[in-house]
């Protein structure tokens, strides 16, 4: 099982588009959830993040944010 965690800090600045991208696929395997805190405060007027099983991942436009989620689950699945 892989988990992404998004901060609704950094949801409402932008990453939205990610979460319900992810949230979409419904993977059996993956589960999405925000949180209202993931103590990173401050990063969300730099970047957009989230986590994937614990390890940041970051970018500088939600649609890059997506892609590198992407590929981070597909690292954990295999």
């Amino acid at each position: 099982m892989v988990t992404v965690e998004f901060c609704m800090a950094n949801l409402i600045s932008g990453s939205l588009s990610a979460y319900y991208r992810l949230k979409g696929h419904q993977h059996p395997n993956i589960k999405v959830r925000a949180e209202s805190c993931l103590g990173y405060c401050g990063r969300c007027t730099q970047s957009f993040f989230a986590f994937v099983n614990n390890e940041l991942v970051e970018a500088k436009t939600p649609e890059d944010l997506y892609e590198k989620i992407v590929i981070c689950v597909s690292d954990h699945l295999t």
